[in-house]
């Protein structure tokens, strides 16, 4: 019988990290932490460690592979799998792991008898990634961070075969929503063209969102867009990695946005500037230099945050997503089509959430606004 220990990421939003094991052998799925001050690591043991056969990673944000130095500390010699993109973005990197190549993409790849795997883009990020697992004569599907709508990436769910899933992890993040992403883009624009003599800015992170705004306002505006030189390795794997992409056309586009987004300039009257959003400090000299700048924060508004308090009047709030919101999380479900569905990534899932509790709980759907 197959054991699941859920030692992070249900129940909350972070530490995403899924321990699998039947026969005395084990998996891991991702190995994260709390993307908090303390950086809080998952419920993970040496004991858990000692049984690992494999451990697959979906994508190289913190809250999914921030653990992986206890794997090291605890003596893990086995194979860390995770994409090519995903291995380059990693800091540190670990002589353990095993990348598979673009060209391998849905096709089986075997680790042992009892141990394979497919995988395909979840297009949550450049490189991220989902799991369909063989295992001990198990098999699960592992969604990692998914986003149905990116505007630049694809998304994509494993072929079906007459063998159906015992099990599933399908993110949740955005549960409490019902967005499309390509909407949130059209009234972002709308905003701006409305707003001509205000500059804006974008508190911005290392994320899939962060490109496909960034990329939709160079194409939709005449206005200049200014992408802070931390981003430029980000948006250099948009470049080498076409077969991401949900177009070939967007490799032209992208060229074209990194000879004149990614430089620094001087301060513009009326520029979109894309910035961390952990620099307080570029965000408080532009807000200052620029008294008619406005704010658009995209993503969910950390109450009383630094930034929020420097833009007070001066800020909106159009949200993107970045996981699956309400309906994108039934539908994936149901093509799926598990056994057992574990919903993870949220503060509204449990263990013992289902599809059924989430369609009943359909009039507790809401928008958390700034």
């Amino acid at each position: 019988m197959l054991n699941v220990e859920i030692l992070g990421g249900v129940g909350e939003y972070g530490r995403n990290c899924f321990y699998l094991e039947k026969e005395g052998r084990a998996i891991l799925l991702d190995c994260g932490v709390m993307n908090n001050h303390d950086k809080t690591f998952p419920d993970l043991t040496q004991a858990h460690v000692a049984k690992l056969e494999a451990v697959f990673i979906s994508h190289s944000h913190i809250d999914h592979v921030g653990a992986l130095p206890l794997l090291e500390k605890w003596g893990y010699s086995g194979q860390l799998f995770m994409s090519k993109m995903t291995a380059q973005q990693l800091k540190p990197t670990y002589e353990n792991i095993i990348v598979f190549q673009p060209e391998s993409v849905d096709n089986w790849i075997n680790i042992s008898e009892s141990l394979s795997f497919q995988w395909g883009y979840s297009g949550h990020l450049i490189g991220s990634v989902w799991y369909k697992i063989r295992f001990l004569e198990e098999v699960m599907f592992f969604s990692g961070d998914y986003v149905m709508d990116s505007y630049l990436l694809k998304a994509t769910i494993p072929t079906e075969d007459d063998r159906g899933y015992d099990l599933a992890f399908i993110d949740s993040g955005h549960v409490e929503k019902r967005i499309k992403n390509i909407e949130v883009l059209q009234k972002i624009m709308e905003f701006i063209s409305a707003k001509p003599s205000c500059p804006i800015i974008f508190p911005s992170s290392f994320s899939g969102k962060t490109a496909d705004i960034a990329v939709y306002l160079f194409q939709h505006t005449a206005r200049e867009v200014r992408v802070d030189n931390e981003f430029l390795s980000f948006f250099e794997d948009y470049n080498v990695a076409p077969e991401n992409m949900l177009s070939s056309s967007y490799n032209t586009i992208l060229k074209s946005f990194k000879n004149d987004c990614l430089q620094d300039k001087a301060v513009g009257d009326n520029a979109i500037y894309f910035i961390p959003e952990r620099d307080e400090s570029t965000i408080s000299k532009l807000l200052l230099e620029l008294p008619t700048a406005i704010v658009i924060f995209t993503g969910y508004c950390k109450k009383g945050s630094y930034v929020q308090q420097l833009a007070q009047d001066r800020a909106m709030q159009f949200f993107y997503k970045t996981h699956p919101d309400y309906n994108d999380i039934i539908a994936l479900s149901q093509k799926i089509n598990a056994q057992k569905i574990i919903y993870f990534h949220s503060q509204l899932t449990t263990k013992e959430t289902t599809l059924l509790t989430i369609i009943g709980n359909e009039d507790d759907v809401y928008d958390e606004s700034c």
